[in-house]
């Protein structure tokens, strides 16, 4: 009885060690297996981006179709490029130093700035066609009537504007004698319109359409008669660790400007013969205000815009 549980003892140990055996030989044949398909198989780039937020107003859409264009017009088909959504604070200042940290983001979309231009690599080429300076206000529909009497730069300086503290169009305002107040995000300044603690709110005119459509709040509505205008430009930024990278999205936007897909891209989420026509341009009082903020070599860059106002020469 004693022999036979032996002979049922040392059978189970063999069998359990011809299993481990047969184990290790699938294993070690998945491991060689995994090791030569990833010599065959294509290997990807990654480009790491903010993520998206219902306050961005579906530009994200917009900076992220433009960067993936940019990007196929140079991509490697042995190592196709993907952008992957990395989780950053919003706040501009901060996603500008996460570029150059390791493991932060690779790529942003911000106006330009000669401080800009030095936390990160820029890419000279216009994202927004140059329309980022010609600014319409959101004003409480309350005070319209005090609107209506502001038709001149010193009119206007009476009233308190609202923008982000960290943005260059808080310093720019600022530079030519408007009375500013900054906060750190745009819901906070919507509020503050609101709230009355300021006046009006200056925004880009393709944001300042949507934005007014999107708040859904009657008091809040576009001031009708007043055009600022300064240059402003928005570029993609790049980690400094990343020039490579910096100069394919430059050389992929050059080619998209020359193929007409760089055009067709914008005119499908800015239509700007429609925001022209909703917001008067045309007719509307201009101030030009004075930039600062600009580098020589984004000047250089920027000189031959072609999508200017009439109104504007």
């Amino acid at each position: 009885m004693i022999q036979n549980r032996r002979r049922v003892g040392l059978f189970s140990i063999a069998a359990v060690m011809i299993i481990w055996h047969l184990f290790c030989q699938r294993a070690f044949a998945i491991v060689l297996d995994s090791a030569q398909t990833s010599q065959l198989a294509p290997s990807s780039y990654e480009v790491k981006i903010v993520e998206s937020s219902e306050l961005d107003y579906a530009s994200h859409a917009y900076y992220s179709a433009l960067l993936r264009l940019a990007l196929s017009k140079t991509d490697d088909l042995t190592k196709p490029t993907y952008l992957v959504e990395s989780r950053s604070n919003l706040v501009q200042e901060r996603v500008l130093r996460q570029l150059n940290r390791e493991r932060g983001i690779d790529v942003f979309w911000t106006v330009t700035s000669k401080l800009r231009e030095q936390q990160a690599i820029p890419v000279r080429v216009p994202l927004l066609n140059g329309i980022m300076g010609y600014r319409v206000s959101l004003i409480r529909q309350s005070t319209l009537r005090e609107f209506n009497n502001a038709r001149s730069a010193p009119d206007l300086k009476r009233f308190v504007a609202g923008q982000g503290h960290d943005w260059p169009d808080f310093q720019i305002l600022e530079h030519n004698g408007f009375t500013t107040l900054g906060t750190s995000n745009y819901d906070i300044i919507i509020e503050l319109l609101k709230a009355g603690r300021i006046d009006y709110f200056p925004r880009a005119v393709h944001e300042a359409v949507i934005e007014a459509e999107s708040l859904s709040d009657p008091n809040i509505i576009i001031e009708p008669s007043v055009l600022l205008y300064y240059p402003s430009y928005v570029f993609f930024f790049v980690s400094q660790s990343k020039p490579e990278l910096a100069q394919r999205i430059e050389q992929g936007l050059n080619i998209a400007r020359k193929d007409g897909s760089f055009a067709a891209l914008f005119d499908e989420y800015i239509n700007f013969k429609d925001i022209e026509k909703a917001l008067n341009l045309s007719e509307r009082t201009v101030l030009k205000l004075d930039n600062p903020h600009l580098s020589e070599a984004t000047l250089d860059a920027t000189a031959s815009e072609a999508l200017h106002l009439e109104v504007l020469n």
